[in-house]
């Protein structure tokens, strides 16, 4: 499993739909999702721990670092 913090700027209407569907696609085998940690005017900001496969699909520039989770 890998963690990340996945970062979407909310004035970039391509970024939100692409997060959205990865999110409509992956939601079921991510194994952990923070409550949004952004403004959510402006930027919404999530932890998530999921499955290498997923962090593959995300958006390049939404996907801010990543390392093997821990005890897992």
């Amino acid at each position: 499993m890998l963690k990340a913090t996945v970062i979407v700027a909310r004035d970039n209407p391509s970024e939100v739909s692409a997060i959205e569907l990865w999110f409509s696609q992956w939601r079921d085998k991510l194994v952990s999702v923070s409550e949004n940690h952004g403004c959510g005017c402006c930027v919404d900001i999530w932890e998530i721990e999921g499955p290498s496969e997923a962090f593959a699909e995300l958006p390049l520039k939404t996907y801010t670092g990543s390392g093997p989770s821990h005890g897992a």
